[in-house]
């Protein structure tokens, strides 16, 4: 079943059974946790670092997955034009999960357990990862999206 409530037409975020491109009700209960604890885990970085607050935060997916996607394109596009620009709906599609998993790989010390995929379903299938993800990785999108972790992440000095 793919329904999805709507608007005036316009298809409402975080109210439909699956949304456009929405990946997360297909992750089993331990990717949730992953997802969840990874999104978790990067703001209370975000906040304690730069004392900066998503005003859109909270604990449901769409509303932490959304201030992921902001603070990913703040930081990696300014850094790397050819970094795919996520959507900002707090849908959780295949680009916001890659784009958290490569954010998280590249800060093991924080992040210490990958994203649980054994079967390989996820940024791994078809072609490695989705275009825009391969795409910002081969034009150095590892280095822009570390550095755009340290920067949001730095504290800022005075």
């Amino acid at each position: 079943m793919n329904e999805q409530i709507s608007l005036g037409g316009a298809p409402v975020a975080g109210f439909g059974l699956s949304g456009s491109g929405d990946v997360w009700v297909k992750l089993n209960r331990d990717q949730q946790t992953w997802v969840m604890n990874t999104l978790t885990k990067l703001n209370d970085i975000i906040v304690k670092n730069t004392g900066t607050k998503c005003a859109t935060w909270g604990p449901s997916i769409t509303a932490a997955g959304g201030c992921f996607q902001n603070w990913y394109n703040a930081n990696a596009l300014p850094l790397n034009p050819q970094a795919i620009k996520l959507r900002t709906d707090g849908v959780f599609d295949e680009d916001t999960l890659c784009a958290l998993m490569v954010t998280a790989a590249l800060d093991p010390s924080n992040f210490p357990t990958g994203f649980p995929d054994p079967e390989g379903k996820f940024c791994q299938a078809k072609t490695g990862m989705s275009k825009g993800m391969k795409i910002a990785l081969v034009a150095g999108g590892a280095t822009v999206v570390a550095g755009g972790v340290y920067l949001a992440t730095r504290k800022k000095r005075r």
